[in-house]
């Protein structure tokens, strides 16, 4: 009898196990939110998304072609900081389909559409993929409706209407307070070359010296000529510049025939063509190295499309010449990169004066306008960006309170299964494969 009472009660354990939410096994969901499993789809759907980012900002920014999981990522090491992205990710999303739901918003059939068709495209090119990791068709439609929800909080809160809506006046002060606005010229500096112990000779030294030396002389050329003109007309001094930097590419590239056209006379005496450094004929007003392209603070900045001018349109853009950029809001190490201490000698600047400044990369003349100038039309021209750039760091604490009070409860055994290293192991996987065949 004892033995028999003893079966049935492993018997409804067993039961027990596989009829709760906290699965002895079921890895088919990551998390419980109030009554609603989260997809374990969303989880692998966010740590796929995040790692192949990383990988591609680690190829970029330091040439990182494999070793990922040796790397760091603020910090963390690589698998750890993947593995604390997705869970937290997924439980926004859990929050944000939360939260969407009890203001009783929904998405607009626009927004349906445009959901479904982006699925429909994924899953033709890359649906194979995605199974083979473990998401499904309906876990990546989940995840972008997520997003499409999160956006529409945001607007629920901060634009035109919302509760706590931006006004007009306050985002043109965010501009007064936080924007530069300047044009800049830049003329390349040139490095002098190394042997194969990687020092530099002395001919390559004297040769790098004397194009520098006249990089600089040319610079101050233009300097002289900027005098007293204001920053609406240093136009004229960039299209100048442009001019000059047309004409040495072409005297270079004429020089470079000739010299072709005449090695094989070993008595002609080569032609120097040291001037400003090669380097600079790339470098023109609307490509110069005292933009913050590389900054991360204009990543997320609306300083990224500085032109309000349709580029359709057959009017030429008032503003081609000059950058506008978040530099209040920079941390400290934004502002000790190269373009972060550019950006800081302007800050320092008055306006209208052209100002000679170098770097070991280049000799700049940098002009600083008002921001006041432009503020209200550029404030109306660029509102999306400002209104994301004003008021993320506020969303995401609301997002993060919204977390807190959500009755979540973490499946650990998925989280345990679909780790970053299963996820890169299966993509490595099916790329191997699928190049073979």
């Amino acid at each position: 009898m004892a033995k028999a009472k003893k079966i049935t009660a492993a018997l409804t354990a067993a039961l027990l196990c596989t009829a709760s939410l906290t699965s002895c096994s079921d890895t088919s969901y990551v998390m419980t939110a109030g009554d609603s499993k989260i997809n374990a789809g969303i989880y692998i759907y966010n740590e796929l998304t995040e790692m192949s980012y990383q990988m591609t900002m680690m190829y970029y920014q330091k040439g990182i072609k494999k070793d990922y999981f040796n790397q760091k990522v603020d910090g963390k090491a690589f698998d750890e900081y993947l593995s604390d992205y997705a869970l937290t990710a997924t439980k926004e999303y859990a929050a944000v389909v939360d939260k969407f739901n009890e203001l009783g918003l929904t998405l607009s059939d626009e927004d349906i559409k445009s959901i479904n068709d982006s699925i429909s495209s994924t899953w033709d090119s890359q649906g194979e993929f995605y199974e083979s990791e473990g998401i499904s068709k309906e876990s990546v439609k989940l995840a972008l409706k997520g997003s499409k929800m999160r956006e529409e909080l945001f607007d629920h809160y901060y634009a035109e209407g919302g509760e706590e809506a931006v006004s007009d006046d306050e985002m043109v002060k965010y501009l007064d307070d936080n924007y530069l606005r300047y044009k800049s010229i830049s003329f390349a500096k040139t490095k002098a070359s190394t042997d194969s112990s990687s020092s530099a000779t002395d001919s390559s030294t004297d040769s790098a010296d004397a194009a520098n030396e006249e990089a600089k002389a040319k610079r101050d050329e233009f300097l002289e000529k900027a005098q007293g003109v204001s920053f609406d007309d240093f136009d004229s001094i960039i299209d100048e510049y442009n001019d000059y930097v047309a004409s040495k590419k072409a005297a270079d590239s004429s020089s470079a025939t000739d010299s072709d056209s005449s090695a094989s006379d070993s008595s002609t005496t080569s032609d120097d063509t040291s001037s400003v450094a090669e380097s600079d004929t790339s470098s023109t007003a609307s490509d110069d190295t005292s933009s913050v392209s590389d900054s991360t603070a204009e990543s997320s900045s609306a300083a990224d499309s500085d032109s309000s001018t349709d580029s359709s349109s057959s009017e030429p853009d008032p503003y081609a010449n000059e950058k506008m950029v978040n530099y209040g809001e920079m941390d400290d190490s934004q502002k000790d990169t190269t373009n972060g201490k550019i950006l800081k000698e302007v800050s320092g600047m008055s306006t209208d004066v052209a100002t000679a400044y170098e770097d070991d990369n280049a000799y700049y003349i940098l002009i600083k306008g008002d921001v006041k100038d432009r503020d209200t039309e550029y404030a109306k021209d660029n509102h999306e960006d400002l209104l994301k750039e004003m008021k993320s760091d506020e969303f995401q604490k609301k997002l993060t309170s919204w977390v807190e009070k959500l009755d979540i409860k973490v499946n650990n055994k998925a989280i345990k299964r679909y780790t970053p290293k299963v996820v890169y192991d299966k993509q490595t996987e099916y790329y191997s494969k699928n190049n073979k065949s």
